[in-house]
This record gives structure tokens, sequence and C-alpha cells, in this order.
């Protein structure tokens, strides 16, 4: 009995040490995360071994260039977010440096952080395609073999790989190229900042007739696709975790994944329709009408439709949660693509006169509809079917444009400070933004 109670005090004298110890211990920085912000140009998210000092994380901490910043949340993790309208030109070297709520210090730590976007282009290739990327010092490298024909590229949305579609003669193949990047790299320590791309993988052992892709922020990817031996279309979903599904989803066209994941948009005969992923309860939420999803903006739930009128007209709409389609412009143009910053407060359209073609015009309008500036781009040719994206880090657009009697298009980036045109003296088919990882 004796013997008992004296190894019962022992264990408890000897978890009481290890209780003391771990709370004098200094605390650490568990996990560095650089995301994307509604509100900003990046963020970053920060956990740590026990709740922090926000204020003292403030004070301590130094951005260089110092950039102005806020420091949220009151636990654990925290975020440190850029604040709006301030432009990323190059990599944030970062102090990382504070006290805990009992005034214990970490151990600094000194990082180099770039949220910025990478170029990627479908570049022309002796007789045929290939995937290139345009590394920070300008140069550029191919990420696949020459294809044929590359029909469709979707890079995912937490940049760990690019989903793509590739022609031959009268069929496509599916693939896969798995990246390895990080916009996050400690001082010290051994890594490339530089995208390292693995093999590429078939998704789909079968050729296709067509494929259509759609990918959110958390890499999960949507594939429309039909072959030739089932004469149907099927809908397949890859999450990021887990393995491929078939969804059963009826579309009157390509249907499109949410960014912030758990959801996707499918057009419908009656309209545009809001329905859950597999995992979430069943859900369908329909707005009527001739409509099209644009694009996404940066705030979840907000995005632009171009609506389609009986008298030809096209309208420009913000939807956002709970509220009815906001009308932005209403003309008679084609709307060829659109692009918005944080919840819609600046928008981006590119329209081409219906008359003639090659009259296309980029006006920037507010939330209330008014046309704040526009740009003539009278003399350049918008390549079909290549979209406008926008950067929040460079706050620039990237478009692909073709000059009259040049042979090939090329990536064109366009400051939204002052809409003047900065091409790129590169050959492409289709350019595009990479999302950092």
């Amino acid at each position: 009995m004796n013997t008992a109670a004296l190894l019962l005090a022992g264990g408890t004298l000897l978890a009481l040490m290890q209780q003391q110890w771990l709370l004098r211990r200094p605390p650490r920085l568990l996990e560095l995360q650089s995301s994307t912000a509604s509100s900003g140009p990046a963020a970053l998210s920060l956990r740590f071994s026990r709740p922090m000092n926000r204020a003292s994380l403030a004070k301590h901490s130094r951005l260089q260039p110092p950039l102005p910043h806020q420091w949220l949340g009151d636990d654990n993790p925290l975020r440190l977010l850029l604040a709006a309208n301030q432009p990323i030109n190059g990599a944030i070297a970062m102090l990382i440096r504070g006290a805990d709520r009992r005034g214990l210090a970490m151990q600094p730590q000194r990082w180099s952080w770039d949220p910025r976007p990478r170029l990627l282009a479908v570049v022309p290739s002796g007789n045929g395609e290939q995937l290139q990327l345009m590394q920070r010092n300008g140069t550029w490298r191919p990420l696949t073999p020459t294809f044929d024909r590359i029909t469709a590229v979707t890079p995912l949305g937490d940049g760990s790989g690019i989903a793509m579609a590739s022609r031959n003669n009268t069929s496509e193949q599916l693939w896969l190229l798995p990246l390895k990047q990080s916009a996050l790299q400690r001082e010290g320590e051994p890594g490339s900042a530089e995208v390292q791309a693995g093999s590429l993988q078939a998704l789909l052992p079968e050729p296709l007739i067509f494929a259509h892709l759609s990918s959110n922020q958390r890499g999960d990817l949507l594939v429309q696709w039909s072959a030739r031996t089932l004469g149907r279309s099927i809908t397949s979903f890859w999450p990021r975790q887990g393995n491929r599904q078939q969804l059963e989803l009826e579309a009157s066209g390509p249907m499109q994944l949410l960014p912030e994941g758990g959801a996707l948009v499918v057009p419908e005969l009656e309209g545009l329709s809001l329905r859950n992923l597999p995992g979430r309860p069943e859900r369908r939420q329909l707005l009527p009408g001739s409509r099209d999803l644009s694009s996404f903006c940066p705030v979840s739930g907000r995005a632009l439709l171009v609506r389609h009128w009986p008298d030809f007209r096209r309208s420009l709409e913000l939807v956002e949660p709970g509220q009815p389609p906001r009308q932005l412009w209403l003309g008679g143009d084609a709307v060829l693509s659109t692009a918005c910053d944080r919840g819609g407060e600046r928008v981006w359209l590119l329209l081409s006169h219906w008359r003639d073609a090659q009259r296309n015009r980029l006006l920037e309008i507010n939330r209330k509809g008014q046309i704040v500036r526009q740009k003539d781009l009278a003399d350049w040719q918008v390549e079909p079917g290549a979209p406008m994206a926008y950067d929040p880090t460079r706050q620039q657009l990237l478009l692909t444009l073709r000059q009259p009697g040049k042979q090939e298009p090329q990536p064109v980036l366009i400051p939204v400070a002052t809409l003047q045109l900065e091409p790129l003296a590169k050959a492409v088919r289709r350019a595009l933004w990479l999302p950092p990882g």
C-alpha cells in the first residue's frame, strides 16, 4: 500500500514538474501560412504553441519594406493582413517577434514572404504548344512536353498543381501536373523559391471529346467531360484530400466551383443555381433569368454575372448574399471578360463593339455603376476565349492581346492605377496567373 502511494505521488510530482517546465518554456511559432485576402492584397495566418499577446507581436515584429498592416484575432491563431491599395513589388522580409500573454518572449524568426502570383502561359513550341512559367527573374521555363494543342489550363486554387487538357487529332487527354512551391522561406533553412514541377499524371484513361475544368482555393478540381464510348457528359470531382467522385448534376453549360469551397454554380435552363458539394447538406438556390457567371470577387459570395436581354442587349450585375443583383452596366456591346477587386468596389469590364469586333474598350466601374475610367484598345485584338485576370498583390490586370499584323498574341499587364498597357515580349496563346503555394 505504501509502495502504491509512493508511486502515485511520484507520478503526480513528475506531471507537475513537466507542467511547470512547459509553462516556462518560451512560446513557439508552429505554423505560418500565406493566403489570399478579401480586403487587402495578401494575408498570413500564424499558429503558436500558446496564446500570444497580439499587441506585443504588433509592436516588435517588422516588415521590410514597411508596408502598412494590421494584426487580427483574439486568441490563437492570429492573422497578419496587409492594408489595401498598396502594390507588392517584391518579396517581403519579415521579423516575427513578441511575447505570450504571460510575458514570455518567443525566439525571433526571420522569413521571406512573396505572395505574388506567377505568370503562366500556353506557348507555341515547334509545331505544337507547351505550358511555360515565367520565373521571378523574368526568364521563361517549360513545365510540360510539347503537345499538338493545349485546349484547357486551370491551376489548382491552392497552387499545388495545374490541371490541363491536351488535344491530339480528334481526342483530348486530361492531365494533372503536381507543383511544389511556397510563398514563404525561413531564413537559414534550405529550400528553393522557384516552382518545382513533378511528373504529368493522366487523370482519366480514356480519350475525351471535351473537358471543362474548374478549381477552388482549397485545391479541389471539378471536370465536366465526355468520351465517345459514353455518349453523354460526366461530372467528376477530385477533392484535395480524397478520391474521385461522380456528381449527378444536369447542367446547360460550364459549372464553376465557388472560390472558398463547399459549393458550385450550375447553369440550368431556368437560370443559375447554387449547389452544395458532397459532404454537405443538399441545397439548391436558383437565380432565374438568362445569365452567365463571368467572374468571382475576392469577398466570399460576391460575383459578376452577364445578363442577356430579349432585345439583344447585355448587362453586368454584381450579386451579393441576401441581395438582389445590382446592375452596373447595360449596353449593346459584347462582354468579353470581367474582373473585380474586393467586394466589387472596383470592376473592370472588357467590351467589344457589336458592329466592329476590333473596337474593344476596357472600362473601370464603381459599385454605383459609374464609369470611373475607360481605355480604348483600338490597336489591339483580344484573343478569343482568353480571360481577364486581376492580381491584387501588384494591382494589375492580365490580358492576352494581339497587335494587328503580329502572328501571335502576347501577355499584356495593365496597372489599374493608370490603365496603361504594358505588353511583354513573349509569344503566347493564352496567359493566366498561377496562385502562390
